[in-house]
Protein backbone atom coordinates (compact mmCIF):
# COMPACT_ATOMS: atom_id res chain seq x y z
CA UNK A 1 0.00 0.00 0.00
CA UNK A 2 1.07 3.42 -0.70
CA UNK A 3 1.23 6.17 1.95
CA UNK A 4 -1.74 7.90 0.39
CA UNK A 5 -3.86 4.73 0.95
CA UNK A 6 -4.11 3.43 -2.65
CA UNK A 7 -3.33 -0.24 -3.53
CA UNK A 8 -0.21 -1.17 -5.33
CA UNK A 9 -0.85 -2.43 -8.93
CA UNK A 10 0.86 -5.75 -10.04
CA UNK A 11 3.05 -5.66 -13.00
CA UNK A 12 1.99 -7.46 -16.22
CA UNK A 13 4.83 -9.93 -15.95
CA UNK A 14 3.61 -11.17 -12.59
CA UNK A 15 0.08 -11.63 -13.94
CA UNK A 16 1.27 -13.70 -16.89
CA UNK A 17 3.37 -15.89 -14.65
CA UNK A 18 0.52 -16.56 -12.29
CA UNK A 19 -1.89 -17.46 -15.20
CA UNK A 20 0.63 -19.89 -16.72
CA UNK A 21 1.08 -21.61 -13.38
CA UNK A 22 -2.67 -22.03 -13.05
CA UNK A 23 -3.02 -23.64 -16.49
CA UNK A 24 -0.18 -26.03 -15.73
CA UNK A 25 -1.86 -27.04 -12.51
CA UNK A 26 -5.21 -27.74 -14.25
CA UNK A 27 -3.58 -29.82 -17.04
CA UNK A 28 -1.64 -31.86 -14.51
CA UNK A 29 -4.86 -32.64 -12.63
CA UNK A 30 -6.67 -33.75 -15.84
CA UNK A 31 -3.84 -36.04 -16.83
CA UNK A 32 -3.82 -37.60 -13.40
CA UNK A 33 -7.55 -38.30 -13.54
CA UNK A 34 -7.24 -39.91 -17.03
CA UNK A 35 -4.36 -42.10 -15.89
CA UNK A 36 -6.38 -43.16 -12.87
CA UNK A 37 -9.36 -44.15 -15.08
CA UNK A 38 -7.17 -46.17 -17.44
CA UNK A 39 -5.60 -47.92 -14.52
CA UNK A 40 -8.96 -48.85 -13.05
CA UNK A 41 -10.09 -50.30 -16.43
CA UNK A 42 -6.96 -52.38 -16.69
CA UNK A 43 -7.43 -53.73 -13.19
CA UNK A 44 -11.10 -54.66 -13.97
CA UNK A 45 -10.20 -56.42 -17.19
CA UNK A 46 -7.47 -58.39 -15.44
CA UNK A 47 -9.88 -59.43 -12.72
CA UNK A 48 -12.42 -60.63 -15.34
CA UNK A 49 -9.77 -62.69 -17.14
CA UNK A 50 -8.68 -64.22 -13.87
CA UNK A 51 -12.25 -65.08 -12.93
CA UNK A 52 -13.00 -66.64 -16.34
CA UNK A 53 -9.80 -68.66 -16.15
CA UNK A 54 -10.80 -69.90 -12.74
CA UNK A 55 -14.32 -70.98 -13.89
CA UNK A 56 -13.47 -72.50 -17.34
CA UNK A 57 -12.07 -75.75 -16.21
CA UNK A 58 -12.27 -78.81 -18.58
CA UNK A 59 -15.85 -80.26 -18.62
CA UNK A 60 -17.15 -83.24 -20.69
CA UNK A 61 -20.46 -82.78 -22.61
CA UNK A 62 -23.47 -84.68 -21.34
CA UNK A 63 -24.64 -87.75 -23.37
CA UNK A 64 -27.42 -87.05 -25.89
CA UNK A 65 -30.67 -88.87 -24.98
CA UNK A 66 -32.03 -91.03 -27.84
CA UNK A 67 -35.03 -93.29 -28.40
CA UNK A 68 -34.10 -96.80 -29.53
CA UNK A 69 -35.74 -99.99 -30.71
CA UNK A 70 -34.43 -103.55 -30.58
CA UNK A 71 -33.84 -105.34 -33.86
CA UNK A 72 -36.17 -108.33 -34.29
CA UNK A 73 -35.33 -110.25 -37.46
CA UNK A 74 -38.11 -111.74 -39.62
CA UNK A 75 -38.02 -114.27 -42.44
CA UNK A 76 -40.54 -112.49 -44.70
CA UNK A 77 -42.83 -109.52 -45.09
CA UNK A 78 -46.23 -108.82 -46.61
CA UNK A 79 -46.27 -106.61 -49.70
CA UNK A 80 -49.50 -105.14 -51.06
CA UNK A 81 -49.44 -104.80 -54.84
CA UNK A 82 -52.19 -102.97 -56.73
CA UNK A 83 -53.22 -103.75 -60.29
CA UNK A 84 -55.53 -101.61 -62.41
CA UNK A 85 -58.24 -102.76 -64.82
CA UNK A 86 -61.57 -101.68 -66.27
CA UNK A 87 -65.18 -102.63 -65.66
CA UNK A 88 -66.95 -103.96 -68.75
CA UNK A 89 -70.12 -105.87 -69.62
CA UNK A 90 -69.86 -109.63 -69.85
CA UNK A 91 -71.55 -109.42 -73.25
CA UNK A 92 -71.98 -106.60 -75.75
CA UNK A 93 -73.51 -106.93 -79.18
CA UNK A 94 -73.75 -104.70 -82.25
CA UNK A 95 -77.26 -105.54 -83.49
CA UNK A 96 -77.91 -105.64 -87.26
CA UNK A 97 -80.51 -107.01 -89.68
CA UNK A 98 -79.66 -110.25 -91.47
CA UNK A 99 -81.26 -108.91 -94.65
CA UNK A 100 -81.28 -105.54 -96.31
CA UNK A 101 -84.26 -103.25 -96.56
CA UNK A 102 -85.96 -100.06 -95.47
CA UNK A 103 -85.86 -99.29 -91.73
CA UNK A 104 -89.40 -98.38 -90.64
CA UNK A 105 -89.07 -98.33 -86.85
CA UNK A 106 -86.34 -97.96 -84.20
CA UNK A 107 -87.91 -98.16 -80.76
CA UNK A 108 -84.83 -97.58 -78.58
CA UNK A 109 -82.30 -94.79 -78.26
CA UNK A 110 -78.93 -94.41 -76.53
CA UNK A 111 -79.20 -94.96 -72.79
CA UNK A 112 -82.51 -96.85 -72.99
CA UNK A 113 -82.79 -100.16 -71.18
CA UNK A 114 -83.97 -103.26 -73.01
CA UNK A 115 -85.37 -106.59 -71.86
CA UNK A 116 -84.45 -109.90 -73.49
CA UNK A 117 -86.88 -110.60 -76.37
CA UNK A 118 -88.12 -107.00 -76.59
CA UNK A 119 -88.56 -105.59 -80.11
CA UNK A 120 -85.97 -102.94 -80.89
CA UNK A 121 -86.26 -102.18 -84.63
CA UNK A 122 -88.14 -103.30 -87.76
CA UNK A 123 -87.72 -103.35 -91.54
CA UNK A 124 -90.42 -102.84 -94.18
CA UNK A 125 -91.98 -106.27 -94.93
CA UNK A 126 -94.67 -105.27 -97.46
CA UNK A 127 -92.93 -107.00 -100.37
CA UNK A 128 -92.38 -110.16 -98.36
CA UNK A 129 -96.00 -110.29 -97.24
CA UNK A 130 -97.21 -109.86 -100.84
CA UNK A 131 -94.98 -112.71 -101.97
CA UNK A 132 -96.30 -114.85 -99.14
CA UNK A 133 -99.89 -114.14 -100.17
CA UNK A 134 -99.03 -115.19 -103.71
CA UNK A 135 -97.49 -118.43 -102.52
CA UNK A 136 -100.49 -119.19 -100.33
CA UNK A 137 -102.78 -118.77 -103.36
CA UNK A 138 -100.55 -121.09 -105.34
CA UNK A 139 -100.70 -123.59 -102.52
CA UNK A 140 -104.51 -123.52 -102.52
CA UNK A 141 -104.51 -124.08 -106.27
CA UNK A 142 -102.21 -127.07 -106.01
CA UNK A 143 -104.23 -128.55 -103.18
CA UNK A 144 -107.41 -128.30 -105.30
CA UNK A 145 -105.69 -130.01 -108.20
CA UNK A 146 -104.39 -132.67 -105.85
CA UNK A 147 -107.90 -133.43 -104.62
CA UNK A 148 -108.94 -133.95 -108.24
CA UNK A 149 -105.87 -136.11 -108.81
CA UNK A 150 -106.83 -138.27 -105.82
CA UNK A 151 -110.34 -138.78 -107.22
CA UNK A 152 -108.98 -139.56 -110.66
CA UNK A 153 -106.54 -142.08 -109.25
CA UNK A 154 -109.29 -143.77 -107.28
CA UNK A 155 -111.51 -143.92 -110.35
CA UNK A 156 -108.77 -145.32 -112.58
CA UNK A 157 -107.89 -147.85 -109.95
CA UNK A 158 -111.47 -149.19 -109.94
CA UNK A 159 -111.72 -149.23 -113.74
CA UNK A 160 -108.41 -150.99 -114.07
CA UNK A 161 -109.50 -153.69 -111.66
CA UNK A 162 -112.62 -154.33 -113.83
CA UNK A 163 -110.48 -154.29 -116.94
CA UNK A 164 -112.23 -151.28 -118.38
CA UNK A 165 -109.16 -148.97 -118.31
CA UNK A 166 -105.61 -149.57 -119.43
CA UNK A 167 -102.86 -149.74 -116.84
CA UNK A 168 -101.16 -146.66 -118.33
CA UNK A 169 -104.05 -144.44 -117.28
CA UNK A 170 -103.56 -145.63 -113.72
CA UNK A 171 -99.87 -144.84 -113.87
CA UNK A 172 -100.54 -141.36 -115.23
CA UNK A 173 -103.00 -140.65 -112.43
CA UNK A 174 -100.46 -141.74 -109.78
CA UNK A 175 -97.72 -139.58 -111.37
CA UNK A 176 -100.01 -136.55 -111.52
CA UNK A 177 -100.88 -136.94 -107.85
CA UNK A 178 -97.21 -137.23 -106.87
CA UNK A 179 -96.29 -134.16 -108.93
CA UNK A 180 -98.98 -132.06 -107.29
CA UNK A 181 -97.94 -133.23 -103.81
CA UNK A 182 -94.32 -132.24 -104.51
CA UNK A 183 -95.50 -128.86 -105.80
CA UNK A 184 -97.42 -128.25 -102.59
CA UNK A 185 -94.32 -129.14 -100.52
CA UNK A 186 -92.20 -126.76 -102.59
CA UNK A 187 -94.67 -123.91 -102.08
CA UNK A 188 -94.78 -124.64 -98.33
CA UNK A 189 -90.99 -124.43 -98.20
CA UNK A 190 -91.07 -121.09 -99.97
CA UNK A 191 -93.68 -119.82 -97.52
CA UNK A 192 -91.49 -120.89 -94.59
CA UNK A 193 -88.55 -119.04 -96.17
CA UNK A 194 -90.67 -115.93 -96.48
CA UNK A 195 -91.72 -116.28 -92.83
CA UNK A 196 -88.07 -116.48 -91.82
CA UNK A 197 -87.27 -113.30 -93.78
CA UNK A 198 -90.22 -111.56 -92.15
CA UNK A 199 -89.02 -112.66 -88.71
CA UNK A 200 -85.52 -111.43 -89.51
CA UNK A 201 -86.97 -108.05 -90.39
CA UNK A 202 -87.41 -107.50 -86.66
CA UNK A 203 -84.51 -107.06 -84.20
CA UNK A 204 -85.12 -108.19 -80.61
CA UNK A 205 -82.89 -107.74 -77.57
CA UNK A 206 -80.68 -110.82 -77.02
CA UNK A 207 -80.34 -110.11 -73.27
CA UNK A 208 -81.19 -107.57 -70.62
CA UNK A 209 -79.05 -104.52 -71.17
CA UNK A 210 -78.69 -100.90 -72.11
CA UNK A 211 -78.29 -99.28 -75.52
CA UNK A 212 -74.86 -97.66 -75.77
CA UNK A 213 -74.86 -96.44 -79.39
CA UNK A 214 -77.41 -95.91 -82.17
CA UNK A 215 -76.15 -95.40 -85.72
CA UNK A 216 -79.28 -95.80 -87.92
CA UNK A 217 -82.58 -93.93 -87.89
CA UNK A 218 -85.96 -94.56 -89.53
CA UNK A 219 -86.07 -94.18 -93.30
CA UNK A 220 -82.58 -95.48 -93.94
CA UNK A 221 -82.07 -98.32 -96.41
CA UNK A 222 -79.50 -100.68 -94.96
CA UNK A 223 -77.60 -103.67 -96.26
CA UNK A 224 -77.47 -106.96 -94.43
CA UNK A 225 -75.11 -106.78 -91.44
CA UNK A 226 -75.11 -102.98 -91.08
CA UNK A 227 -74.79 -102.17 -87.32
CA UNK A 228 -77.91 -100.50 -86.01
CA UNK A 229 -77.61 -100.49 -82.19
CA UNK A 230 -75.05 -101.66 -79.65
CA UNK A 231 -76.43 -103.27 -76.49
CA UNK A 232 -74.39 -103.81 -73.33
CA UNK A 233 -75.45 -106.50 -70.87
CA UNK A 234 -76.34 -105.16 -67.42
CA UNK A 235 -77.17 -108.39 -65.57
CA UNK A 236 -73.55 -109.54 -65.52
CA UNK A 237 -70.53 -107.29 -65.07
CA UNK A 238 -66.90 -108.20 -65.53
CA UNK A 239 -63.59 -106.59 -64.64
CA UNK A 240 -60.63 -107.14 -66.96
CA UNK A 241 -57.30 -106.77 -65.15
CA UNK A 242 -53.81 -107.38 -66.50
CA UNK A 243 -51.55 -109.29 -64.08
CA UNK A 244 -47.98 -110.57 -64.27
CA UNK A 245 -47.97 -114.28 -65.21
CA UNK A 246 -46.34 -115.30 -61.92
CA UNK A 247 -49.11 -113.50 -59.99
CA UNK A 248 -51.97 -114.73 -62.16
CA UNK A 249 -51.14 -118.41 -61.59
CA UNK A 250 -51.41 -117.93 -57.81
CA UNK A 251 -54.98 -116.60 -57.85
CA UNK A 252 -57.58 -118.86 -56.23
CA UNK A 253 -60.77 -119.28 -58.34
CA UNK A 254 -62.79 -120.20 -55.23
CA UNK A 255 -61.86 -117.00 -53.39
CA UNK A 256 -63.77 -113.71 -53.42
CA UNK A 257 -61.65 -110.66 -54.25
CA UNK A 258 -62.28 -106.99 -53.51
CA UNK A 259 -62.13 -104.50 -56.35
CA UNK A 260 -61.79 -100.85 -55.43
CA UNK A 261 -63.67 -98.07 -57.26
CA UNK A 262 -64.31 -94.39 -56.62
CA UNK A 263 -67.70 -95.26 -55.05
CA UNK A 264 -66.64 -98.21 -52.92
CA UNK A 265 -65.60 -101.85 -53.17
CA UNK A 266 -67.04 -104.56 -55.42
CA UNK A 267 -66.93 -108.29 -54.72
CA UNK A 268 -65.75 -110.46 -57.58
CA UNK A 269 -64.67 -114.00 -58.43
CA UNK A 270 -62.38 -115.20 -61.16
CA UNK A 271 -64.26 -116.13 -64.32
CA UNK A 272 -61.38 -117.02 -66.62
CA UNK A 273 -57.70 -116.44 -67.26
CA UNK A 274 -56.59 -115.89 -70.81
CA UNK A 275 -53.77 -118.24 -71.85
CA UNK A 276 -51.92 -115.64 -73.94
CA UNK A 277 -49.73 -112.70 -72.99
CA UNK A 278 -50.55 -109.16 -74.03
CA UNK A 279 -47.78 -108.11 -76.41
CA UNK A 280 -47.47 -104.54 -75.14
CA UNK A 281 -47.61 -105.11 -71.37
CA UNK A 282 -46.48 -108.74 -71.10
CA UNK A 283 -49.38 -109.41 -68.73
CA UNK A 284 -52.15 -112.01 -68.55
CA UNK A 285 -55.74 -110.75 -68.79
CA UNK A 286 -57.85 -112.10 -65.94
CA UNK A 287 -61.65 -111.67 -66.07
CA UNK A 288 -63.52 -111.27 -62.76
CA UNK A 289 -67.29 -111.72 -62.43
CA UNK A 290 -68.68 -108.90 -60.29
CA UNK A 291 -71.34 -109.95 -57.78
CA UNK A 292 -74.65 -108.12 -57.38
CA UNK A 293 -75.83 -104.90 -58.94
CA UNK A 294 -73.52 -101.93 -59.25
CA UNK A 295 -74.00 -98.29 -60.15
CA UNK A 296 -70.44 -98.04 -61.39
CA UNK A 297 -70.48 -97.19 -65.12
CA UNK A 298 -68.84 -99.34 -67.75
CA UNK A 299 -65.26 -98.33 -68.41
CA UNK A 300 -64.70 -97.32 -64.78
CA UNK A 301 -61.20 -98.03 -63.47
CA UNK A 302 -61.06 -100.75 -60.81
CA UNK A 303 -58.13 -101.66 -58.57
CA UNK A 304 -57.22 -105.14 -57.32
CA UNK A 305 -55.07 -105.18 -54.17
CA UNK A 306 -53.16 -108.42 -53.52
CA UNK A 307 -51.13 -109.21 -50.39
CA UNK A 308 -48.06 -111.21 -51.35
CA UNK A 309 -45.62 -112.89 -48.94
CA UNK A 310 -42.02 -112.05 -49.85
CA UNK A 311 -39.50 -114.53 -48.47
CA UNK A 312 -36.42 -112.54 -47.41
CA UNK A 313 -34.79 -111.93 -44.03
CA UNK A 314 -34.87 -108.45 -42.54
CA UNK A 315 -36.51 -106.18 -39.98
CA UNK A 316 -38.85 -103.20 -39.80
CA UNK A 317 -37.48 -99.78 -38.84
CA UNK A 318 -39.14 -96.34 -38.86
CA UNK A 319 -38.30 -94.07 -41.79
CA UNK A 320 -37.03 -91.48 -39.29
CA UNK A 321 -34.21 -93.87 -38.37
CA UNK A 322 -32.78 -93.84 -41.90
CA UNK A 323 -30.19 -91.45 -43.28
CA UNK A 324 -28.83 -91.42 -46.82
CA UNK A 325 -25.52 -93.19 -47.37
CA UNK A 326 -23.23 -93.82 -50.34
CA UNK A 327 -23.86 -95.70 -53.61
CA UNK A 328 -27.57 -96.09 -53.11
CA UNK A 329 -27.29 -97.49 -49.60
CA UNK A 330 -28.80 -96.08 -46.44
CA UNK A 331 -27.53 -95.89 -42.87
CA UNK A 332 -28.91 -96.37 -39.38
CA UNK A 333 -27.30 -95.57 -36.05
CA UNK A 334 -26.98 -98.28 -33.44
CA UNK A 335 -26.00 -97.94 -29.78
CA UNK A 336 -22.94 -99.94 -28.71
CA UNK A 337 -21.17 -100.13 -25.35
CA UNK A 338 -17.43 -99.47 -25.47
CA UNK A 339 -15.17 -98.91 -22.41
CA UNK A 340 -18.25 -98.57 -20.26
CA UNK A 341 -19.74 -95.85 -22.46
CA UNK A 342 -22.71 -95.95 -24.82
CA UNK A 343 -21.70 -94.67 -28.24
CA UNK A 344 -23.49 -94.18 -31.59
CA UNK A 345 -22.24 -96.42 -34.37
CA UNK A 346 -23.07 -96.25 -38.10
CA UNK A 347 -24.49 -99.34 -39.89
CA UNK A 348 -25.26 -99.71 -43.62
CA UNK A 349 -28.71 -101.01 -44.64
CA UNK A 350 -30.59 -101.85 -47.85
CA UNK A 351 -34.26 -100.88 -48.15
CA UNK A 352 -36.36 -103.81 -49.41
CA UNK A 353 -39.86 -102.39 -48.97
CA UNK A 354 -41.53 -99.21 -47.70
CA UNK A 355 -44.98 -99.12 -46.19
CA UNK A 356 -46.54 -96.05 -44.52
CA UNK A 357 -43.94 -94.74 -42.04
CA UNK A 358 -41.79 -97.89 -41.85
CA UNK A 359 -39.25 -99.65 -44.03
CA UNK A 360 -38.27 -103.33 -44.21
CA UNK A 361 -34.45 -103.44 -44.35
CA UNK A 362 -31.47 -105.69 -44.08
CA UNK A 363 -27.95 -104.57 -43.22
CA UNK A 364 -24.75 -104.96 -41.23
CA UNK A 365 -26.41 -104.76 -37.81
CA UNK A 366 -26.81 -107.86 -35.65
CA UNK A 367 -30.05 -109.33 -34.24
CA UNK A 368 -30.87 -107.71 -30.93
CA UNK A 369 -29.01 -104.49 -31.77
CA UNK A 370 -30.48 -101.22 -30.54
CA UNK A 371 -31.26 -98.83 -33.40
CA UNK A 372 -31.75 -95.10 -32.87
CA UNK A 373 -35.40 -94.65 -33.79
CA UNK A 374 -35.32 -90.95 -34.64
CA UNK A 375 -33.51 -87.67 -34.40
CA UNK A 376 -30.45 -89.00 -36.21
CA UNK A 377 -29.60 -85.45 -37.29
CA UNK A 378 -28.59 -84.73 -33.67
CA UNK A 379 -26.22 -87.68 -33.36
CA UNK A 380 -23.01 -88.57 -35.20
CA UNK A 381 -20.86 -91.68 -35.14
CA UNK A 382 -18.84 -91.97 -31.95
CA UNK A 383 -21.00 -89.54 -29.97
CA UNK A 384 -21.92 -90.45 -26.40
CA UNK A 385 -25.64 -91.18 -26.06
CA UNK A 386 -28.02 -92.16 -23.31
CA UNK A 387 -31.07 -94.35 -23.76
CA UNK A 388 -34.22 -92.37 -23.15
CA UNK A 389 -35.88 -93.56 -19.96
CA UNK A 390 -32.76 -95.50 -18.94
Amino acid sequence: MRKDGTADQESPAIVRTRSRAKRILIGTAAISIALLFVGLMGVGTAMLYLRAAAEAGPQRPLPTPVETLTVEMQDSYQETSRYVGRLEPARQTALAFERGGLVTSVFKDEGDRVVAGETIAQLDTAQLEATRDQLEAQERELKARRRLAILTLDRQSKLQKKGWSPEQRLDEAEASLGELTAGIDRVNAQIRSIDIDIAKSTITAPFNGIVSTRSIDEGAVVAAGTPLLTVLETDRLQARIGLPPEIAVKLDPSRTYKLGTHVGELEARIDTKRPDLQAGTRTVSVLFDVSGESKVPFGEIVTLALDMRIETRGTWVPLAALSEGHRGLWNVLTVVTRDGQQLAQNEAVEILHIEAESAYVRGTFQPGAKIVAGGTNRVVTGQRVALAGG
